[in-house]
């Protein structure tokens, strides 16, 4: 939901630049030779600059994807740290947003924006330390629960207990860093907040993240998107690519450690997948697939990496799991 970047997006409306003829973004990104990505300045899990200025994180890798695919070389990419909406739109040179936003009809039609293909099925749910073995949200019933009134997480909780007729014990937070610091303190039973939300807040604060989980059952639907202009066909093209191919590859069983090998494997799809037909947009190579896995790895190696069971959130797939799997990814084939 990321409140802050959702709050201030109608307050930009009036500085958006007239759209430019279709190519010109994709043009000027190839011209000064790097894309440029805006992300959270520090959001755990999603995009954290370390010392020595390297990023990492799911945005960080879904951004380099993009750059492989456009360049063959995911370095070749910059990355501006951004909070609201009003400064994408004022800084015509950041090509390409994620920064866990919601795809929603006004954002993408009361501004001249537009989304790219879901990368995330998140929603509003709760974090509870393992040793109260909460398995649902009704057994949170009279239990406090830390909420920040910076989001809508609020009314959503209220009207979730309020239609099962549940009690609702909300300690009430200014900011979802406040309603953070409660919960680990001791003083909620729950903290209600968006899946990746929590799933930051385990990874960054959490002093034994073994102790907590995020219980699978959403109270929302919070469909997380890459954002741009609507000013290139081509560009918009190259990122919805970009990213179904990360899915494609990863029901395809082509990950980051056997690329190489599969590219001679006999099945058809994956033979169709590393030769995809010509002209995806001017200039892009035609084995862009390829540098794409071979890059970054399929969608499921980025998630397990910064979110999944390789990092300190380990928050369960869910929703994110591959159509095959019982889940909602799904893409189109490259053929």
């Amino acid at each position: 939901m990321r409140a802050s970047l959702a709050s201030l997006l109608f307050a930009g409306l009036c500085l958006i630049p007239a759209a430019a003829d279709a190519g010109t973004r994709l043009d000027s990104i190839k011209q000064k030779g790097t894309l440029t990505c805006g992300v959270g300045a520090n959001v755990a899990g999603f995009s954290v600059q370390d010392r020595n200025g390297k990023w990492s994180g799911f945005d960080v890798d879904i951004c380099r994807a993009v750059a492989a695919a456009i360049f063959g070389d995911p370095a070749k990419i910059t990355f501006k740290p951004i909070d609201t909406l009003e400064r994408f739109i004022q800084s015509p040179d950041i090509d390409l947003v994620l920064r866990g936003l919601t795809w929603t009809f006004n954002r993408e039609t009361r501004a001249d924006l537009r989304f790219g293909p879901i990368i995330m099925y998140d929603g509003q749910t709760f974090l509870v330390p393992k040793k109260l073995n909460v398995q649902t949200p009704e057994q949170l019933a009279g239990k406090n629960i830390c909420v920040s009134t910076d989001a809508e997480f609020g009314p959503q909780l209220q009207s979730y207990f309020r239609a099962r007729n549940l009690v609702l014990k909300a300690v009430v937070k200014e900011k979802r860093a406040q309603a953070e610091d409660a919960f680990f303190a001791g003083q909620c039973d729950a903290m209600a907040a968006d899946a990746s939300e929590l799933a930051e807040a385990v990874i960054a604060k959490a002093p034994h993240p073994e102790d907590y989980t995020i219980l699978s059952q959403q109270l929302t639907k919070e469909p997380l998107a890459p954002l741009m202009r609507k000013d290139d066909a081509e560009f918009f093209d190259v990122v919805r690519w970009s990213v179904f191919a990360l899915i494609d590859a990863e029901e395809l069983g082509i990950n980051s450690t056997n690329v190489e090998r599969m590219r001679s494997d006999a099945n058809i799809e994956v033979k169709r997948f590393f030769t995809p037909p010509p002209a995806l947009a001017a200039g892009i190579a035609r084995d862009w697939t390829y540098r794409i896995v071979k890059s970054v790895g399929n969608y499921g190696e980025i998630y397990e990496r910064h979110l999944g069971e390789q990092s300190r959130a380990k928050l369960a797939r869910g929703m994110n799991r591959l159509w095959s799997n019982g889940g909602l990814m799904y893409a189109p084939p490259v053929r």
